[in-house]
C-alpha cells in the first residue's frame, strides 16, 4: 500500500520499501548499514561495497589479536580465473584523487602479476604505476628475479649504494672527474692526471 514495510529480528533490520538492510543496534539509514561487530565464516553475494568518511580517521580497520610470530591480521586479494596464463594481472590497490579540474584522477596503482604460471616454477610480479604527465605510465616492476625501472623512471639514493660488493659515492664529482675503483670494491671520484706518452709505433 506504498507505506514503509520493516522487519526486525534481535539485531537485523529489514527495510523492503526502501531497500535498506542493517545490521545493529539501530534502524538503518542507508542501504547496507553495520552499527557494531559482525561475525561470520564469510559474506556472499556482495559485489561491490563502499565505505564513505567524512574525517581522517581510519575508514577500514582490521584487528588481529593472534600472539605467535605469524603474520596477522592477513589481507588477500584472489583472482580464482578459470584460465590463469602467464602475464594475467591479479588484484590492484589504486590511489585516487582530484585534479584542479574537479576530475577524478587515478594517480598511482599497485597490481600483482603473474609472471610464469606453470605448475612447480610460478613466478609473480609487484608492478607500480603512476600518472607521469598527465598519462598512466609503469613506472616499475619488482619481479622474482630483478628490479625494473622503466619508461624514463631514475633511481636516486640518499646515502650509500652497494651493489653487487661495489660501493658507490655519495655525492657528485667535480666536473671532468671519472670513477675509479681501489680495487676493494669501492668505486670514487678521481680527476685524471696525464703525463708524458711514449709511443711505439704510429698514432
Amino acid at each position: 500500500n506504498g507505506t514503509d514495510l520493516a522487519f526486525e529480528t534481535n539485531l537485523l533490520y529489514l527495510d523492503v520499501t526502501n531497500s535498506r538492510i542493517g545490521i545493529g543496534t539501530s534502524e538503518p539509514t542507508t542501504a547496507l548499514e553495520v552499527n557494531g561487530t559482525i561475525t561470520a565464516s564469510g559474506l556472499t553475494g556482495i559485489s561491490s561495497l563502499s565505505i564513505n568518511n567524512t574525517s581522517t580517521d581510519d575508514s577500514l580497520l582490521i584487528t588481529s589479536t593472534e600472539a605467535s610470530s605469524s603474520a596477522a591480521p592477513v589481507i588477500t586479494l584472489k583472482r580464482n580465473s578459470g584460465s590463469p596464463a602467464d602475464a594475467d594481472y591479479l588484484g590492484q590497490i589504486k590511489f585516487k584523487g582530484e585534479n584542479d579540474a574537479d576530475q577524478e584522477v587515478v594517480y598511482a596503482k599497485i597490481t600483482g602479476k603473474i609472471l610464469d604460471a606453470s605448475d612447480g616454477t610460478e613466478d609473480g610480479i609487484i608492478e607500480f604505476a603512476h600518472v607521469k604527465a598527465g598519462s598512466q605510465t609503469i613506472t616499475g616492476r619488482w619481479r622474482s628475479d630483478s628490479l625494473q625501472l622503466l619508461n624514463g623512471t631514475n633511481l636516486s639514493v640518499d646515502g650509500s649504494l652497494t651493489a653487487d660488493g661495489l660501493s658507490y659515492p655519495t655525492s657528485d664529482g667535480s666536473a671532468g672527474q671519472v670513477l675509479t675503483t681501489n680495487g676493494s670494491g669501492t668505486l670514487s671520484f678521481t680527476t685524471v692526471s696525464v703525463g708524458d706518452f711514449t709511443f711505439n709505433g704510429s698514432t
